[in-house]
C-alpha cells in the first residue's frame, strides 16, 4: 500500500485482490479472497492467474515508497515476507544493500556469506509460479510440500524475536508454525511483537490471543505509511546511538572511540578484509594506521547482542573516520556496498566529517571504474612478493595524509565536547589527543622500525627521559588517565570539573612554547 504508483493506480489489499478477480468470474460468489483466487485459477489456469496478479500488483511500474526506504535502512539480518512483489528487492538495490532472496528450499543450504540481508519469500513470488502460495491447494500443501522452509522458519521463531510489520498473522501455514512453536515452548517462547498504527482494541486482542504483543503507533490510518517510515527512522537512529553500550568491544582503543558521541571527530579506521589476509594486516598495516593516529578495528573486535552481523557492520561504518576495504571477496564487497549506502544517506549535516574509503585489490581490474575517481585506491601485490614493501609505503603515505587532514579538528574536539557538556567524551578525546601528539613528536622511526606504537605511559616516560617533558607532568597525566580509564570501564559519571581539569590540562601541555615545561598552577 505504500508503493509509489501513477495517480490513477491503486495497490490492492488482499481482500481487494479477491474482489477484483471475482468480478471476472461468471455466476460465482466467492466466500472470501482465498476462495476467489482459487476459483480464478480453476477457471482460467495457473498461467493466467499469475499474469493477472502481476497486473493487479503493478509489478512493472510499482516503486518502493518512503516506508520501504526507511525499513530497508534498518540492519536486519533476516527479513521474511509473504508478499509476491519485488518492492523490497528494488529498495535494497537502490540503497544499495546486499540481499539474498530465498524462494526455494535448496537455497537454504547455500552459504551466502555473513554480509547482507537474507530475504525469505515464504510464499514465493511472481517469478516462480510453481512456488507461489496463493490458492487453497497451495496453502493446504505448504507444510508437506515445503517441510524444510517450515523447519527453517520455526527455528528462527524459536531462537529470535519476531517483529511483525503490516502482517495480520492470518495466513494458516504461518499461524500453524507459530502455534506449534508457542505450544511446545510455552512460557519459554521468545516474545513476539506486531507494529500497528492506530490499532482497534479487537485487533490488539486478536494479536495478544495469539501470543503477540502489539506496539500501537498513534496517528491516523490515512498516514499509515508515513507513520511507519518515521518509526523506522527513529528506530534506526536509536540503535546507532545505543548499540555500543549494549555490546562488547574486545580491544581497548576501539572501545574508547566507540564510546564517543556519533557526531564526534573519530579516529576509528575500520578494516574490511578477508580473514586469510587479516594476520598480515594486523602485523604490518595496523601499525601504520596507529602511527598516523588512527585506531584500527575489525568486525571481530565488536560483539553485538545476538552477534547481529548487519548491526555490527552498520555501527562500525557509522562511527569510522576511515574504512579500508579489500575487494577480493563477496563479503567485503557487500560491506563496501553498505559503506557507500551509509555515505549517501541524507544525514542533514549530522556527521562533522565524511567517511573516507580506501579500496584495495590484488589487481586493477577488480576496482570498479567508477570507484577509481571517487575513492582512494591501492593495488596490493602478493603477500610474499618483494613489492609488498612498496605497497606498505603507499599505505603509510595515505594514512599520513588522512591524519594531516583531520589534525586541526581533532585538536579542537575536546574543547567542543566540553562546551557541549559531553564530559566523558571530552575526557576520552583529550587523552587521545595527548597520546597522538606525543607519538607524532617522539616516534620518528625509520621505515624498517615501524611496529605497534607504545602506549601512553611509555610515551610519557620516554618524553621525560629525553627531556621533552618535565617530570612534574607525570602525576598530572596519571591523574587524567585514571579519570579516562574510569569513564571507559565503569558507569561512574564524569563531572564537569573533572572534564575541565583534563581538557584544560592537556591544552596547557600541548600549547607550551617549548617542550620542557612543568604544569602551571591552577
Amino acid at each position: 500500500m505504500n508503493a509509489i504508483l501513477s495517480p490513477t493506480s491503486k495497490m490492492p489489499m488482499w481482500g481487494d485482490l479477491g474482489r477484483l478477480l471475482a468480478e471476472e468470474l461468471s455466476e460465482y460468489s466467492p466466500s472470501g479472497a482465498l476462495d476467489a483466487i482459487s476459483a480464478y485459477e480453476h477457471e482460467f489456469g495457473r498461467a493466467r492467474l499469475i499474469e493477472r496478479l502481476a497486473e493487479l500488483l503493478h509489478q512493472k511500474d510499482a516503486q518502493p515508497g518512503r516506508a520501504h526506504r526507511e525499513f530497508c535502512s534498518l540492519s536486519f539480518d533476516i527479513v521474511c515476507t509473504t508478499n509476491f512483489d519485488f518492492l523490497l528487492e528494488r529498495q535494497y538495490d537502490q540503497i544499495p544493500k546486499s540481499i539474498h532472496p530465498v524462494v526455494d528450499e535448496e537455497q537454504l543450504s547455500i552459504n551466502l556469506g555473513n554480509a547482507g540481508t537474507l530475504l525469505l519469500k515464504l510464499h514465493g513470488d511472481l517469478r516462480h509460479p510453481k512456488r507461489l502460495v496463493v490458492t487453497e491447494t497451495d496453502y493446504d500443501g505448504f507444510l508437506s510440500n515445503y517441510p524444510l522452509l517450515a523447519t527453517y522458519l520455526a527455528n528462527q521463531l524459536i531462537t529470535k524475536t519476531a517483529v511483525l510489520i503490516g502482517y495480520s498473522l492470518d495466513d494458516p501455514d504461518f499461524r500453524q508454525i507459530w502455534h506449534v512453536v508457542s505450544s511446545r515452548l510455552g512460557k519459554s517462547r521468545r516474545m513476539a511483537y506486531a507494529v500497528v498504527v492506530n490499532a482497534h482494541p479487537s485487533e490488539i486482542a486478536r494479536f495478544e490471543r495469539r501470543g503477540v504483543k502489539v506496539v500501537n503507533l498513534s496517528g491516523s490510518r490515512e498516514r499509515y505509511g508515513e507513520i511507519l517510515a518515521e518509526a523506522f527512522a527513529e528506530l534506526r537512529e536509536y540503535v546507532r546511538d545505543n548499540i555500543v553500550s549494549a555490546s562488547k568491544v574486545t580491544e581497548e582503543r576501539p572501545l574508547q572511540e566507540l564510546l564517543l558521541p556519533r557526531d564526534s571527530v573519530s579516529r576509528l579506521c575500520f578494516f574490511s578484509v578477508p580473514l586469510d589476509a587479516l594476520p598480515f594486516y594486523r602485523e604490518r598495516v595496523f601499525p601504520l594506521a596507529e602511527e598516523a593516529g588512527l585506531v584500527p578495528v575489525t568486525a571481530t573486535d565488536f560483539i553485538t547482542p545476538g552477534d547481529s552481523i548487519n548491526i555490527k557492520l552498520d555501527t562500525l561504518i557509522d562511527r569510522a573516520a576511515v574504512m579500508v576495504v579489500e575487494l577480493n571477496s563477496r563479503w567485503t564487497r557487500a560491506e563496501l556496498a553498505m559503506a557507500i549506502a551509509r555515505a549517501r544517506e541524507d544525514v542533514n549535516g549530522f556527521h562533522r566529517q565524511p567517511l573516507r574509503l580506501i579500496l584495495i585489490a590484488p589487481s586493477d581490474e577488480q576496482i570498479p571504474s567508477w570507484a577509481k575517481n571517487e575513492f582512494i585506491v591501492a593495488i596490493r601485490p602478493d603477500l610474499l612478493s618483494e613489492d609488498i614493501e612498496w605497497f606498505l609505503h603507499t599505505l603509510r603515505d595515505i594514512f599520513g595524509s588522512e591524519a594531516t587532514n583531520r589534525a586541526e579538528s581533532q585538536h579542537t574536539e575536546p574543547r567542543r565536547l566540553l562546551n557541549a557538556k559531553e564530559f566523558r567524551a571530552a575526557v576520552i578525546a583529550a587523552i587521545s589527543l595527548l597520546e597522538t601528539t606525543l607519538r607524532r613528536r617522539l616516534e620518528k622511526r625509520q621505515w624498517d622500525e615501524v611496529q605497534r606504537p607504545m602506549p601512553l605511559r611509555q610515551l610519557v616516560d620516554r618524553a621525560i627521559r629525553e627531556q621533552h617533558l618535565s617530570g612534574e607532568w607525570r602525576a598530572e597525566i596519571d591523574r587524567w588517565t585514571k579519570i579516562r580509564n574510569e569513564s571507559v570501564h565503569t558507569t561512574k559519571p564524569v563531572t564537569r570539573s573533572e572534564a575541565r581539569l583534563v581538557v584544560e590540562g592537556v591544552e596547557r601541555l600541548l600549547n607550551q612554547p617549548n617542550d620542557y615545561h612543568g604544569p602551571t598552577p591552577d
